[in-house]
C-alpha cells in the first residue's frame, strides 16, 4: 500500500496541479506526504568572456541570481506549508542546493511515489519542452512518477493504457499493489489494429485488477492511428483524471521516453500520467 509520497516543488502551473494531486492522494490513502524543492546551482553559473572587469560582473549577476533563487525557494516553502496546514496534513519540507539528481535519488529511496509537474526542472526562471531532469528521472528512479498537467483534473476515474509489454505489466502491478484510488472506476484500454487481440489484452488486466479488489471495465480498441490521439480522446471522452501506463512499449509507445508520444503526452499531458519503467 501507499505509505510515502513524494511531492516535487516549483512555481509553474503544473506544479501547483502536482501539489493539489499529492495532497489529494495523500487525504485518499492516508499516505505522508514531503515537498521536495531545491536550486540547480549549474543553471545560476554565467559564462563570461574575458574582458576587464568580466570576472567582477559575473560574480554579481551570478549573487544577483543566487538571491531571485533563494527568494523562489522560500515562497515555494511558504505555499506548500500553507497548503498543508489548510488541509490539516503534516508539513514535510525537503530542500537542496546542487545537482538535482542525486538529491532525487536520495529522496526517492525512502518514498513509494514521485509527483511532479511536467515542466518542473529547478532551473529557476528557465523552462524546457521536456526537461533533462525529468526524462532521467523516468529511466533512474525505481519508483514510479505522476507527471502532471498545468490544469487541475478533479475526476476521479482511472484508465489504464495497455500494451502487453512488459513495463505495462509493471505499471499496472505497481498501481494496484500500491492501492491508488481503490473506489474509483478504471477503465483498461488496449489500442491495436487487430481488434480481437486488444479485446483479450484489456480483458487480462480487468481480471488481474478485479483480484485486488478494484472496480474494471475493459474498452478495447482496434485502430490505425497514433496512440497518443487515441489516449487524449479516450481522457477526454471518458472524464478521466488519472491515465496509467509502462515507460515502453510497442506500436508508438517502444520508446516512450524519447519518441513522438513522449512529447506530445509528457509536454502537455492531457492528465496526471501514472508512469513507470
Amino acid at each position: 500500500m501507499l505509505k510515502r509520497i513524494l511531492v516535487l516543488l516549483d512555481e509553474t502551473p503544473s506544479s501547483a496541479t502536482a501539489r493539489d494531486y499529492a495532497l489529494r492522494l495523500a487525504h485518499a490513502t492516508g499516505a505522508e506526504v514531503a515537498g521536495l524543492a531545491g536550486i540547480d546551482l549549474s543553471y545560476i553559473k554565467v559564462p563570461m568572456p574575458g574582458a576587464v572587469g568580466a570576472a567582477a560582473y559575473k560574480a554579481k549577476l551570478e549573487q544577483e541570481l543566487k538571491t531571485q533563487a533563494d527568494e523562489t525557494l522560500q515562497r515555494i516553502r511558504e505555499t506548500f506549508e500553507r497548503e498543508c496546514t489548510e488541509q490539516n496534513l503534516p508539513f514535510t519540507w525537503l530542500s537542496f542546493e546542487g545537482d538535482p539528481a542525486e538529491h532525487l535519488h536520495l529522496a526517492a529511496e525512502t518514498r513509494d511515489i514521485i509527483v511532479t509537474g511536467h515542466d518542473t526542472a529547478f532551473h529557476g526562471d528557465t523552462r524546457n519542452e521536456l526537461p533533462e531532469m525529468l526524462s532521467n528521472l523516468l529511466l533512474a528512479t525505481p519508483r514510479p512518477v505522476v507527471l502532471c498537467p498545468d490544469e487541475r483534473v478533479n475526476e476521479r476515474d482511472v484508465l489504464i493504457a495497455y500494451d502487453g509489454s512488459l513495463p505495462a505489466m509493471r505499471a499496472v502491478q505497481l498501481f494496484a499493489l500500491l492501492g491508488l484510488w481503490r473506489g474509483s472506476r478504471i477503465h483498461v484500454t488496449s489500442i491495436d489494429t487487430d481488434h480481437a487481440l486488444a479485446t483479450r489484452k484489456a480483458h487480462h488486466v480487468v481480471e488481474y485488477l478485479q483480484t485486488h479488489d478494484y472496480r474494471a471495465e475493459a474498452h478495447p480498441i482496434g485502430s490505425n492511428l497514433h496512440p497518443s490521439d487515441v489516449l487524449r480522446s479516450q481522457v477526454i471522452d471518458r472524464n478521466i483524471g488519472t491515465l496509467v501506463m509502462g515507460a515502453y512499449g510497442r506500436r508508438g509507445l517502444q520508446s516512450f521516453l524519447f519518441g513522438s508520444t513522449t512529447k506530445s503526452l509528457v509536454q502537455t499531458p492531457p492528465c496526471p500520467l501514472f508512469v513507470y519503467h
